[in-house]
């Protein structure tokens, strides 16, 4: 039994997809100011290629931060998402942009969501590299990104920052990952 990889998108494809989402969030956010600037909130640790590559892309001004929320177990959503990092970020009057990896079920991101928004955002939106519509629970209907890289089936990909129980984030492309597949 081996691990085999099957490419989805390949970094070339992913850079410039990033170009693009970083002039759309430019455009969507031309109003911000120096003083009052884009808060990318970035969640720990999946999507920091992502979310760096896109904030060097952005033309507005913008300010980053982390936060880490963690929802799953190898590759099974745990159940309810808990913060481990950035629960208390400031956020009061402040426009902000939420840079996920990957939305699936929804759950961690209607978490956050509420979270900043109970904390007074101005406004929160969600900036994905992948988006798995398919995965969405029932509860979680109203999660909907508004900058979505790459929408995908529902497979269990690792790479470009995306992880099976911490292993395969620094893969150079986006791979569909099949656990312990029989070698042909």
């Amino acid at each position: 039994m081996a691990n085999t990889f099957t490419v989805l998108k390949t970094d070339a494809e992913i850079c410039t997809r990033i170009q693009e989402l970083a002039a759309e969030i430019s455009a969507k956010y031309q109003y911000v100011t120096e003083e009052n600037p884009l808060l990318v909130l970035c969640t720990l640790r999946g999507a920091v290629f992502f979310a760096a590559d896109l904030i060097r892309a952005l033309t507005v001004p913008a300010e980053i931060d982390f936060i880490k929320v963690h929802s799953y177990v190898g590759t099974r959503p745990m159940g309810s998402p808990i913060f481990d990092l950035g629960e208390h970020i400031a956020v009061k009057d402040r426009h902000v942009l939420v840079v996920e990896d990957i939305v699936d079920t929804g759950q961690t991101m209607a978490t956050v969501m509420q979270n900043f928004a109970d904390k007074g955002a101005e406004s929160i939106q969600i900036c994905t590299m992948l988006d798995k519509p398919s995965r969405r629970l029932e509860t979680c209907k109203n999660v909907v990104p508004a900058f979505i890289g790459f929408t995908i089936p529902d497979l269990f990909v690792v790479g470009w920052g995306l992880d099976y129980n911490d292993k395969y984030r620094l893969l150079p492309d986006i791979m569909e990952y099949h656990p312990d597949s029989e070698e042909s």
